[in-house]
C-alpha cells in the first residue's frame, strides 16, 4: 500500500493549489501553474501483468484486439516526429503488445521496446520484436543509443517526470525527437465533473496514474528539461516521409482536418494530445 505524500507540485514545486478532487483511498490536486496532480493515495501498487491490459477496456473492445488500427495510429505518430528528425532506431518506451514496434518495423526502422510489465514484454518477444524489462526512470539502455523515443500514455504513470524525461534523454541522440502523448487534463467531462471521471475514479484511471498535463505544462515541462518542443497538441497533417499517393490524400483532406481539430479544440472535445520535441 502506497502511503507517499506529495507535498508540493511536480511541474513548478510550488504549494498554492486546491483540492480538485478526493476519494478516501486518494487525493488529486490542480496547482495554479496548471498542473494536476495525485497528493497522496492509499490503494494497492498496480501490477502491470496480462490482466491490466485484457480488462483496461470494455469486454467488446479488449485492449489486443484493435491491432489494425493500433498500428495504423503508430504509423502516423513516428512519421509526425519524422517530419523533425532523420530516421534511426527507435524505443518504444511502454511497448505494451507491440503495436509502435509493428509500425517501426515497416516503416524501415530498428526498432526495441521497453516496459515494466514482464508480460508485455514476453508477448513482444515472442511476435519476433526485441524487447526489454525496465522502468521508466532506469532505461537499460546505453547513452546515445536511440534516434526516436516513442512514449505513447507512459509519462503519466509516474510521480517522477523530471527523472523519467532526463533518463529519455540520456538514451536520445543529439538531434533526436521524441514523441509524448498523455490523457488532456482539459477534457471537457473530466473539468466538468472531475470526481464523477474515470481520469480520477481510483477503480479507474485514479490507481495507476499521477499527473495530468495541458499543451502548456506539458510543454513547459519538456522546456525546462532541455528539450525543444515543435509540434503540439495536434498530429501533423502532412508527412514528408510519407508515400508520394498518402501524401496526396493527407494534403487533400488537411482543410478538413484543420476544422475538425479547431472545433475539438474549441469544445475541449481532445481526450488525449501529443506532443514532438527534439533535443
Amino acid at each position: 500500500m502506497s502511503t507517499d505524500i506529495v507535498h508540493s507540485c511536480l511541474l513548478c514545486g510550488g504549494t498554492d493549489c486546491w483540492v480538485l478532487c478526493e476519494f478516501p483511498e486518494l487525493t488529486w490536486m490542480s496547482c495554479r501553474c496548471g498542473l494536476i496532480y495525485k497528493r497522496s493515495e492509499a490503494v494497492p501498487t498496480v501490477e502491470y501483468e496480462e490482466s491490466y491490459f485484457v480488462n483496461r477496456e470494455n469486454v467488446r473492445r479488449p485492449y489486443k484486439t484493435r491491432n489494425r488500427r493500433r498500428i495504423r495510429k503508430s504509423r502516423s505518430q513516428i512519421l509526425d516526429v519524422l517530419n523533425h528528425v532523420e530516421p534511426g532506431p527507435l524505443l518504444d518506451v511502454g511497448c505494451a503488445h507491440g503495436h509502435m514496434l509493428r509500425a517501426a518495423e515497416d516503416l524501415g526502422l530498428t526498432a526495441t521496446g521497453v516496459d515494466i510489465s514482464e508480460y508485455a514484454v514476453r508477448f513482444c518477444s515472442e511476435l519476433g520484436f526485441s524487447a526489454k524489462h525496465g522502468k521508466l526512470e532506469r532505461l537499460p539502455f546505453a547513452d546515445g543509443a536511440f534516434q526516436i523515443v516513442m512514449m505513447r500514455h507512459v509519462l503519466e504513470h509516474t510521480k517522477a517526470p523530471r527523472e523519467a524525461l532526463r533518463e529519455i534523454r540520456r538514451v536520445l541522440r543529439p538531434g533526436g525527437g521524441l514523441f509524448i502523448a498523455v490523457p488532456h487534463a482539459g477534457y471537457l467531462k473530466a473539468r466538468v465533473n472531475p470526481a464523477g471521471y474515470r481520469f480520477y475514479r481510483p477503480e479507474f484511471h485514479g490507481r495507476e496514474h499521477y499527473v495530468y498535463y495541458t499543451p502548456r505544462t506539458l510543454t513547459r515541462l519538456l522546456k525546462e528539461e532541455s528539450f525543444d518542443p515543435v509540434s503540439a497538441p495536434h498530429p501533423h497533417l502532412v508527412h514528408r516521409r510519407a508515400g508520394g499517393a498518402e501524401r496526396a490524400a493527407e494534403i487533400a483532406i488537411a482543410p478538413l482536418r484543420i476544422a475538425a481539430q479547431q472545433a475539438r479544440s474549441a469544445l475541449a472535445l481532445c481526450k488525449e494530445f501529443w506532443v514532438v520535441a527534439t533535443c
